[in-house]
């Protein structure tokens, strides 16, 4: 992987995460579906209740909910929203006075997403192609952005940060599930494809992500909570569920 440039990477990442839409039952190195939702917290009475085809493709870092803190009437951004079992939760969340948007990287996931959302009678979502260094909203647009496993999985992790800072409104946050690790990788982990897509490959320093969050001018960090989970079979990796704000 190290001998990639960026946008190669996106393509591997887009193609990977494009199968998981169109083929949610393959074989991958990696939790995919309602037994790893389950198993991370999502609410088996919520979910029992829900088409399959909205959580068969989910592949989250881990469970964001309870700490999003949503209220009625916020503007939320979903980054990397792949089939929308987050973008469901988040809208009934914030009501039909609020708005969730969603961006993934693949078009298979976008129109996956899509799908559910009308077969879930969602109208307040609305679901766009995008990558995270480059968000396509206006600045200061969001009251939240939310993400379950995206850092780990860009290639310039300070341009996805700064752009989830620009498109924030002045005292939003950001709420997140993500990989991150106790120490560093061995070069070798660092270049297979296969640890990269279990986002362990491109997964940062606990340390050094909280300094990446500083430098692009966010505050207020907290690391609410730690965990690992089948996400994080590296033994130098954990699941951080982390809180900013943009002051």
């Amino acid at each position: 992987m190290l001998n990639l440039n960026p946008d190669e990477i996106k393509k591997l990442v887009k193609d990977k995460y494009s199968k998981v839409a169109c083929d949610p039952y393959g074989v991958y190195n990696f939790p995919v579906g309602k037994a790893f939702a389950l198993k991370v917290g999502y609410p088996q009475e919520v979910l029992d209740t829900l088409p399959v085809s909205l959580m068969e493709s989910f592949t989250g870092a881990n469970n964001p909910q309870p700490f999003v803190e949503l209220k009625p009437g916020e503007i939320v951004l979903d980054l990397g929203c792949g089939g929308g079992l987050d973008l469901y939760f988040y809208s009934q969340a914030v009501g039909p006075q609020g708005k969730v948007y969603g961006v993934d990287i693949s078009e298979d996931m976008v129109n996956r997403a899509k799908d559910n959302m009308r077969k879930t009678e969602r109208a307040n979502t609305e679901i766009r192609i995008g990558e995270s260094d480059s968000i396509p909203f206006n600045e200061a647009f969001f009251d939240l952005v939310a993400s379950n496993g995206i850092y780990n999985l860009s290639p310039d992790k300070e341009a996805a940060m700064k752009e989830v800072f620009r498109v924030l409104k002045l005292g939003g946050r950001t709420v997140f599930c993500e990989i991150v690790l106790k120490e560093p990788l061995s070069e070798d982990e660092r270049k297979n494809h296969s640890d990269w897509f279990r986002c362990i490959g491109g997964a940062l320093v606990e340390n050094d992500f909280i300094d990446l969050m500083k430098k692009v001018g966010f505050e207020n960090i907290e690391v609410i909570s730690t965990c690992r989970n089948a996400r994080t079979g590296h033994p130098s990796a954990i699941c951080a569920n982390i809180r900013a704000y943009k002051r």
